[in-house]
């Protein structure tokens, strides 16, 4: 019920502005890959270390999908940020055991959730309202 709403008033000043969710620039050059051999193998030369380092963590980590995640953010303090996260969390485990997991696995969501909803207010606060004329 809110969603449609706000995304009928909320996408021509986002879409004229430039500020498309970098997945979409993913897609966008997926799709060019079948156009171009350039963008194929530069795509190509990294699921090859994504495939691997999935593999490697088995399919109880994300391993993969965390290092595609962290491809699409422009920021390299996101990359530190997952680094420090990972270093607490095995930190933590060390010192409380087992039994502090489901602890951090609910303070992991937590600060997605946040990190969600202060992405789409900046976002949101950043877009300029179409001129009425």
């Amino acid at each position: 019920m809110i969603a449609i709403p706000t995304v009928w008033l909320a996408h021509s000043p986002y879409f004229t502005q430039g500020l498309v969710p970098p997945v979409d620039r993913v897609y966008v050059a997926a799709i060019k890959a079948g156009a171009s051999s350039d963008v194929a193998l530069k795509l190509l030369a990294w699921a090859i270390p994504g495939a691997i380092i999935q593999f490697l963590g088995g399919p109880q980590r994300q391993l993969g999908v965390l290092l595609a995640t962290g491809l699409l953010i422009p920021n390299p303090l996101a990359g530190w940020a997952v680094l420090a996260g990972i270093a607490i969390r095995l930190g933590v485990l060390r010192l409380r055991g087992s039994a502090a997991s489901g602890s951090l696995q609910v303070l992991a969501a937590g600060f997605i959730g946040c990190d969600a909803l202060f992405g789409f207010f900046g976002s949101v606060l950043k877009a300029k309202p179409p001129s009425v004329r």
